[in-house]
């Protein structure tokens, strides 16, 4: 009954705005205007007609998830759990993309084909964030992150209305710091999440399967009972071995999220995206999906997480150490803001990593 009531009425929505976003060049009236040389015609709909379109599945969210009342539940076999976190987190999700939806219709115009692509796949990253928090075993976590994945590489793929100047590529005027991206900057950028997804999804999926024959389970509720007891009664040399599975997913988790020290792909992948996209990247999709990588490691398996620190400090120190190296190099505006979300995550992860880590999540 969750799931229909609930879950279902989720997809039923997104898959509405898709379907009404696709359909308003039809029975939408255009402005259109005459370019009198070439005699063509070109037309547009102001994103202020579309406000309360865009923003009316966001309120249906807002209304549903406050009117749950009711104990933890736990559906399909399992995989998702919703108790009053999961509720506190969807009003965070919800709340944050609005903002973010206030500012992109207030300063886009819908011209194109590709606007509209780049306005859906933005509300299906508003589905598979929430979603994400709901997971309540490993292979569903892993799931989603491949899914949100593609979604990033779809954004880049949509966000060609406002990336590339293919006809002013000679003009030096456009050489300054906040310059658009170049056809070859964005092509770039599009490279680079093609490879860093690829070698992060091989690297998550080895992971899964050492660490389900080591520990024969993938819920988390389970696994921290189960770690306890194999640290207890296993040699020295399978606890090592379990630390290196370990490890295989700390390093995915690095290269997805381009943590210090496999950061270097993130500035040039960061000098390729639009402002609208990279705006969409910082204050929606990164932000929640660090605060869902703390709440995995520090709380779904905390215990795991602080017997094998070891590994997260090798990563953390030499990830600061060329971190300074190269931080005085970041002269362009997109390089600054990758190299400063690289430092503030690694800050707050030192923060978190400490024998105080308990006061430090009080805090929070």
């Amino acid at each position: 009954m969750w799931s229909f009531s609930f879950f279902f009425f989720i997809s039923y929505t997104l898959l509405l705005i898709s379907l009404i976003t696709y359909l308003l060049p039809i029975f939408n009236s255009f402005t259109k205007y005459t370019v009198s040389k070439s005699k063509t015609y070109f037309s547009f709909i102001n994103s202020f007609d579309l406000f309360w379109v865009v923003l009316t599945p966001v309120l249906l969210l807002f209304a549903l998830n406050n009117m749950w009342v009711g104990p933890a539940i736990s559906a399909w076999f399992g995989h998702i759990v919703f108790t009053s976190f999961q509720l506190k987190v969807t009003y965070l999700v919800l709340t944050t993309f609005t903002l973010y939806l206030l500012i992109f219709i207030s300063t886009t115009y819908f011209t194109s084909r590709e606007i509209y692509d780049y306005t859906i796949v933005t509300f299906h990253f508003l589905y598979w964030i929430t979603l994400i928090f709901y997971a309540n075993t490993i292979f569903t976590v892993i799931f989603i992150i491949e899914v949100i994945g593609a979604l990033i590489f779809l954004l880049v793929i949509t966000s060609t209305f406002s990336s590339t100047f293919f006809y002013r590529n000679l003009n030096l005027n456009y050489g300054h710091l906040f310059q658009q991206s170049t056809p070859h900057t964005y092509l770039q950028s599009i490279l680079y999440i093609f490879w860093i997804s690829l070698i992060s999804s091989l690297n998550l999926f080895v992971f899964l399967l050492l660490f389900y024959f080591k520990m024969l389970t993938l819920d988390w509720y389970i696994v921290e009972y189960i770690f306890l007891f194999f640290i207890n009664v296993n040699s020295t040399k399978d606890i090592f071995s379990l630390g290196l599975i370990w490890f295989v997913l700390l390093f995915s988790l690095f290269v997805k999220c381009g943590l210090a020290p496999l950061f270097i792909w993130k500035p040039t992948f960061f000098k390729g995206l639009p402002l609208y996209t990279l705006f969409f990247y910082i204050t929606f999709f990164y932000s929640l999906f660090y605060l869902f990588i703390i709440n995995f490691l520090l709380s779904s398996l905390s215990e795991i997480f602080y017997f094998y620190i070891v590994f997260f400090w090798v990563l953390i120190l030499i990830g600061l150490f060329f971190l300074l190296l190269i931080i005085c190099e970041t002269y362009y505006i997109k390089a600054f803001l990758a190299i400063s979300s690289i430092l503030n995550s690694l800050l707050v992860f030192l923060a978190l990593a400490t024998p105080h880590y308990i006061d430090v999540l009080l805090v929070l």
